[in-house]
């Protein structure tokens, strides 16, 4: 008799579990899909000159300044999301682009990041560069360095939005001459940027 009324019990509360544990489960809500953030970088148009030493070179299509950039990362205040070169990377690269490169009277953009990030409200985009060599085709390569004292990390500060499936480009420009000054005998890189739009796709 114990024994039946222990089994009956027993059976009550593992019905009474199972009805509770699948009404949770059925009311779980479903975590939202992802969206895309894609970060291009351009040269500005209007900057095409450069002094060096007692010349002025003016851009020209056989010409190169290569920038790298790395560890890219978008942040909503102190939260961030890591940011990759595109939608097939699982890993963070360093990627030298040449930001002074033409077709015909045109800078070409580069798609510096591309990424799947958690839909929601954003307010900056943080990611490495660094100059190498500036190369003018009648002229010898000229090493660019960055200032000893200063960080070659960029914060850009402005409000943007993803959404769940759908594409947000993040537009920066760079002003690649004007980022360049003569110390002494160093050539030296401040990068000029900024963001200058936010397009939804």
């Amino acid at each position: 008799m114990i024994k039946k009324f222990a089994r009956a019990i027993f059976t009550l509360l593992l019905t009474f579990g199972s009805v509770f544990y699948l009404y949770n489960c059925s009311n779980i809500e479903n975590s939202p899909d992802p969206g895309i953030l894609r970060v291009t970088l351009f040269s500005d148009s209007t900057d095409t000159t450069i002094i060096i030493v007692t010349d002025t070179f003016t851009v020209g299509l056989e010409d190169s300044f290569g920038v790298t950039i790395f560890q890219g990362k978008v942040y909503q205040d102190s939260a961030f999301a890591v940011l990759y070169p595109t939608l097939r990377s699982y890993k963070q690269e360093d990627i030298v682009y040449n930001i002074i490169k033409r077709e015909g009277k045109q800078y070409v953009p580069f798609v510096i990041f591309e990424s799947y990030v958690p839909p929601q409200d954003y307010n900056r985009v943080k990611f490495g560069i660094k100059p190498t060599v500036l190369k003018f085709s009648n002229f010898d390569e000229i090493k660019v360095e960055s200032p000893q004292d200063s960080s070659e990390f960029v914060e850009l500060y402005r409000p943007f939005t993803v959404f769940e499936n759908k594409v947000t480009e993040v537009k920066i420009r760079i002003k690649p001459f004007q980022s360049i000054y003569r110390y002494r005998d160093t050539y030296l890189f401040d990068p000029i940027m900024e963001i200058v739009d936010v397009q939804y796709h």
